[in-house]
């Protein structure tokens, strides 16, 4: 069981390695410059107000499941590589801590937009990677326990 944990790790760290790679690449070097310069969103879900008033829906959804899905893996692969990582609390801190570095560093390097939407979204993903984890950890612990068909003692 400890080599089967260790063989996951050596690989959520790969895995984790590219993500970074690919989440910096993405939030900071983006050639995707936004025309109206650098500004910032300090309302929660203004930004989404907006976009629901102009009526793309579908920009709505790209913009909360993006931000989503481009936190997820953070969640889902800190606990892999460390034990450490699989506490709510810690996990909460570090999603939207990311985030929050992430959106500075875009506003002030990559002329963005500072958006708290993003931070939010952002903190859901790694939430929702977190419980994506756990989900599978207990699928597992029960998958390599043998079937015995009598109730576990408390």
């Amino acid at each position: 069981m400890k080599k089967v944990r260790i063989v996951f790790s050596v690989i959520g760290a790969l895995f984790f390695i590219v993500y970074m790679a690919v989440l910096i690449k993405a939030t900071l070097f983006s050639f995707n410059e936004y025309v109206y310069g650098k500004s910032a969103n300090l309302v929660l879900f203004d930004s989404i107000r907006l976009m629901w008033r102009s009526g793309d829906y579908w920009l709505i959804f790209k913009n909360i499941i993006g931000n989503i899905i481009l936190f997820l893996p953070l969640g889902l692969l800190l606990p892999l590589i460390f034990r450490v990582f699989n506490s709510w609390r810690l996990m909460f801190v570090i999603g939207f801590g990311t985030s929050f570095v992430i959106e500075v560093l875009q506003y002030e390097y990559a002329k963005r937009i500072f958006d708290i939407d993003d931070i939010l979204l952002n903190g859901l993903g790694a939430m929702t990677g977190l419980f994506i984890y756990k989900f599978f950890a207990l699928l597992f612990r029960l998958m390599e326990r043998p079937f015995t068909g009598k109730k576990r003692k408390k």
